[in-house]
Order: C-alpha cells, then structure tokens, then sequence
C-alpha cells in the first residue's frame, strides 16, 4: 500500500519548407491507437504493514473492491482550468482472471450507485499532458467528496471514524498514494499510458505492546494490564483524547507534488467526541515460547487508533501497570514516543526483569506502510515517528 518510471514528452515540430521542391511533403503520422485504461493490483504493487523489505500483500487479501477518481489535463499541467475529470469515483472489483482484464481489476460496466449509467471504458487521451489517480477502498458510499474549485484546486475524501478496541484491519477505509503520470525531471512520475498501479495504506494508524521474557523463562502470571495515558489512569472522566471524527484524505490537481502521499488530516466531532484510550491485550503469536494470554483467538492483537498526530493533538506519556505474580509493577513510555501519525504502526516492548518482579519500557518500533523497494528499517527501527 514500486518502481516509478521518468516520463518524458517528446514533441515533433513541423517544419514549413520552400515550395520549390514538390517532392518536400509533410507526412502525415499515423494515429496512435486507443488503448483503455487498466488498474493491476496484483505482483506485489502496494503493500499492508510490511515486517521485512520482501513483503508484499496484494489489496485483495483485504478488500475486493476501490473507488478511483482519474484527472487528465490538455495543457499546462500546473492549471487547474485545463484540469479535467475522466472517473468520477468509479467503482473497481477484484475478479480473479476477468476476461479481457489479465490485471483481475476490472471496471467496465461495473453497476455504481453514485452513477446514473454503468460505468464505460476509458482511453488514454495522447495529446493529454498529464493524468493522476487516486481513490479508497473499499467501495462505500458514506464518503464526502470535495470537489475541487478555483480557489481550492484539490479533491477532499472525507470518512467517518468511531475509534474502537474491537476494530480489525477492515473496519477503516485505506486511501491510496497519488498516481501520477505527468512531465517531469525526477522519478515522482508514473509511466503514461502504463497500468495504473495503486498503492493503499490505512487513514488509521496502528499499535501494539508485547513483551520479551528472560532466558529459560517458561511460564509468567500476568493480570490486571493496562497501558494507556498516564494523565487519565487515576480518573478516565478527564480524558480529552479524540476517539471520533471525520478523517480527511486530500490530493493535489495542479502542480507535481514532491509526494504521492494524501495529506491526511482529522477532524473530531462536536459531541461526544473524546474519551480514554486503554490497551489491555498484549500481541503474541502462537508460536512464541511464553504466554499470558489463555484465548488464542487473542493472538496477534493490534489496536486500530485514531491519528492524534494528524489533528494535531499531543498525548502524555503513556503508562503501561500489571500484575506479577501477585505484585503491581508499572513502566512509563516518555510523550515523545506516542505521537501516532496516519499509515504507520507502532509496536512498544517492555522487558521483564529477570526476577521477574518488574518491568521496564525496552524499545519502540515504528514501521511506515511504504511500497517494498522504500522500506528501509526492516521493522528494527525508528522510521519516520
């Protein structure tokens, strides 16, 4: 949610020579032909959450469905009055070797509530300067669409966010990475004419807790955990923190942006909108030597939270209190580190000592959803927090 190709725009001037020679004629060229616009999710070409460099996860595996805008412009690509809707919001499905579609993402007559007609295929427009795509998924009709304007020359999705530590991957809607096709010196641009290629990653962001055990540790009595804003632990009626709200995804129509990335911001709702936020269950996988948790449906426990980074708004330092063996001992993550921005994910270790009466906050690991080719801490990291 991977390699993008420098495009460059030749043109040919057609030169008036004398007419003292008959034999000097203009050619005419011939016409290039008409090729549809296609959408390819599969190879690896955008990425959730990714552990190692080599991971890739189609968008299939999540949602079977996006819905994409497309721009083209005729002229100057900065202009937003040359500026032109080709899709407008179309509904694409995931269907496994679709005919005619060796991409499995297809479009074309595909029924859209938000359309009055079914949808049609597209052609790459030649004499066009420049094409951007971008959309979410999957498909929902709940999302506000800001349509673009002089004075603001962007396109706004807006979706509705309710926090929740039940949430899974899907409950969120992903947007994508803006994809652009346009004349440029550097290696932003996408191919023109090539199969558009979406990248996706969540408008959330992700977080977790684990704990690492001492050699030859082979079972822990843990209870009673908690993890969550050291200022609202004592008395959680004074939490502010936002859990709901409009979550923002924002792409430029003019210009060639120094990112692909939306600009994701979010906005909480005037009533009812704040509260505390606890982390209770621990990750763990079934592998792992050592467990606390005795519900294996527990495993592998991430905590889809809203980006406070985004709003913005800070959080304190962040407490995490248990029960060992009968003992309450505590650990404190400084402020610093609880800053959670959209697309990234966050995994907070704690060490036990080797008594096994106390723990302490061991390290932070941040992990940026980025195509493959990009990732550059192998998850070991601080990456971009």
């Amino acid at each position: 949610m991977q390699n993008f190709c420098i495009l460059s725009f030749f043109i040919s001037a057609l030169c008036l020579l004398s007419c003292s020679s008959e034999q000097d004629k203009p050619e005419t060229p011939e016409p290039k032909p008409n090729v549809g616009i296609a959408f390819g999710g599969a190879n690896g070409t955008w990425q959730d959450a990714p552990t190692t460099r080599a991971t890739n996860t189609g968008l299939e595996t999540l949602f079977s469905s996006f819905r994409v805008w497309g721009y083209k412009t005729t002229s100057d690509v900065t202009s937003l009055s040359s500026s032109q809707l080709v899709m407008d919001g179309y509904k694409v499905v995931f269907t496994q070797g679709s005919a005619g579609n060796t991409a499995d993402w297809e479009y074309v007559g595909i029924e859209n509530p938000t359309l009055p007609t079914p949808q049609t295929i597209k052609y790459w427009d030649h004499s066009a300067t420049s094409y951007r795509f971008f959309g979410y998924s999957p498909f929902r009709t709940d999302v506000t669409v800001t349509t673009p304007s002089t004075a603001e020359p962007n396109v706004s999705l807006s979706f509705p966010f309710d926090y929740s530590d039940v949430a899974t991957a899907t409950s969120t809607p992903y947007t994508s990475r803006l994809w652009l096709a346009a004349p440029s010196s550097d290696a932003t641009s996408a191919a023109y004419g090539s199969c558009v290629k979406l990248t996706f990653a969540p408008i959330i962001a992700k977080v977790r807790f684990r704990f690492t055990y001492p050699n030859g540790t082979k079972s822990v009595t843990m209870r009673n955990i908690q993890f969550g804003d050291s200022r609202f632990l004592d008395d959680a009626s004074k939490a502010d923190t936002p859990l709901r709200g409009i979550i923002t995804a924002t792409y430029p129509l003019t210009g060639i942006p120094s990112s692909q990335l939306p600009v994701i911001t979010m906005k909480p709702t005037a009533a009812d909108a704040t509260g505390n936020i606890i982390l209770t269950i621990p990750y763990e996988e079934a592998a792992d030597a050592v467990h606390i948790l005795k519900d294996p449906t527990l495993y592998q426990k991430w905590y889809y939270v809203p980006p406070l980074a985004n709003i913005p708004y800070e959080q304190g330092a962040y407490t995490i209190t248990a029960n060992i063996s009968g003992k309450k001992v505590s650990a404190t993550v400084p402020a610093q580190y609880m800053q959670w921005k959209a697309g990234c994910q966050y995994t907070y270790i704690f060490k036990l000592s080797d008594v096994g009466d106390n723990i302490t906050f061991a390290d932070l690991q941040v992990e940026q959803w980025l195509p493959g080719a990009d990732i550059q801490n192998d998850g070991n990291g601080t990456h971009d927090w």
